[in-house]
């Protein structure tokens, strides 16, 4: 048997997707700056004042980017439990799907954590989905904290 995907199968997702998806945000570091309050210490490579109120000792302020991407986000209790034989597999307290792009594969790589419904999340994982090529991207998240 041979089974034989619309042509349009991409357009149909995105399609379902934008009706359907919410913005979430990932949190990227651009850059760093170095600290204005204190001096720089080479030999540490970290700040000469421990105690400065601007970079908590580090000299190194990370400069980050909010990046928005519409995705289908589902909350747990997910809609089938996955049972192996120690019990139930827990799979992170939200899953997003997003659409497979390499600059949004590199985002979520380089992600420091998501905010998503207002909430903020740490990525447990991410996989590839897609027949008969790849065309999301699934994220496991939990909540920051957990």
């Amino acid at each position: 048997m041979v089974i034989t995907f619309p042509t349009n199968t991409d357009e149909t997702i995105r399609a379902i997707r934008g009706v359907i998806g919410r913005d979430i945000y990932m949190n990227i570091t651009v850059t760093t700056s170095g600290c204005s309050l204190c001096g720089y210490d080479p030999v540490n490579n970290a700040s000469k004042d421990p105690f400065c109120s601007g970079c908590g000792g580090l000299y190194w302020i990370p400069i980050t980017e909010d990046i928005s991407e519409s995705g289908h986000v589902r909350w747990y209790p997910f809609d089938e439990a996955r049972y192996e034989h120690g019990g139930a597999v827990f799979d992170g307290d939200c899953i997003v799907t997003i659409a497979y792009t390499s600059g949004n594969l590199e985002n979520v790589r380089r992600a420091n954590y998501f905010l998503v419904d207002g909430m903020k999340m740490t990525m447990d994982k991410y996989t590839l989905r897609g027949v008969p090529q790849l065309n999301r991207i699934r994220i496991f998240l939990r909540e920051d904290g957990r």
